[in-house]
């Protein structure tokens, strides 16, 4: 009988890309009588991507959670500190093809004040509220058009689901130990 022997051809098809959830995406919006307006930046011509409308999108510091990293970067391009939170049941995700990896972006929605406006940080320099339709006709990525819709249907449709994915409670209490910084 013979030995078995590992085989020189793989098993399987070529390795998977790896996964990597390193970046954060917040949906800002306020409630004016009648209606809901979303906020949207517009980077500055010294970053990349210049020009293009977004919202507030950020990269995740080393030991940081999704929940504080959105808190921060909101801070820090905005100014702002939203007095409701939502994490979104729908994710982004897409191949980054510079570094072959899959990215996987928590999505969040955050309600500020009626009256409350940013203070832009320089990776921005404008900014607008917006309707939906407007936001979605001015972002570039289907991905954030798509996560616009959702915070509509899970957080603006309000019931059971909008209250499952509160997370304000939860910001309070770690924001309790962790408030962002203050920059002059």
């Amino acid at each position: 009988m013979a030995a078995w022997r590992l085989s020189p051809e793989p098993l399987c098809s070529a390795a998977v890309p790896p996964v990597r959830s390193e970046q954060i995406e917040v949906h800002l919006f306020r409630r004016r009588p009648r209606r809901v307006e979303f906020l949207a930046l517009r980077r500055s011509a010294l970053h990349t991507l210049p020009h293009v409308w977004q919202p507030v999108t950020g990269k995740l510091r080393r030991g940081e959670g999704a929940l504080e990293g959105a808190r921060r970067e909101v801070f820090e391009e905005t100014g702002l500190e939203p007095r409701r939170w939502w994490a979104l049941e729908t994710v982004t995700i897409y191949f980054d093809p510079g570094s072959g990896v899959v990215r996987v972006l928590p999505l969040f929605a955050a309600e500020i004040g009626a009256a409350d406006h940013p203070r832009l940080s320089a990776e921005h320099d404008d900014h607008r509220f917006l309707s939906a339709r407007e936001a979605a006709r001015r972002y570039l990525w289907r991905s954030q058009v798509t996560a616009l819709e959702a915070v509509r249907r899970e957080v603006l449709g309000g019931g059971r689901r909008a209250r499952a994915l509160e997370v304000t409670e939860r910001m309070e209490r770690d924001g309790a130990r962790r408030r962002p910084k203050r920059t002059a």
